[in-house]
């Protein structure tokens, strides 16, 4: 019996890895302070964070822009918003 071929990758993920590892860094005063507000109220603060990042992705241009309007008025502007 031969061995049958694997299917061939879609041309868009060629080269691409199917998944990627992020690191990001955040004030750790203020890391504590979301995880004291999430201890409370919920058991998994990573929960919290799929929920915003799916509010996030689910929402139009003008939602963005009003969350990202916020984040500068309350943190102001990071280096990368130069």
């Amino acid at each position: 019996m031969t061995k049958r071929n694997k299917p061939v990758k879609a041309a868009r993920n060629v080269g691409k890895p199917l998944t990627v590892q992020r690191t990001y860094r955040f004030n750790t005063e203020l890391f504590e302070s979301f995880e004291e507000d999430c201890a409370r109220h919920l058991a998994n603060p990573k929960l919290v964070l799929e929920a915003l990042i799916l509010y996030w992705l689910e929402g139009d241009a003008k939602t963005r822009s009003a969350i990202a309007m916020r984040h500068r008025q309350r943190f102001g502007l990071s280096s990368q918003d130069e």
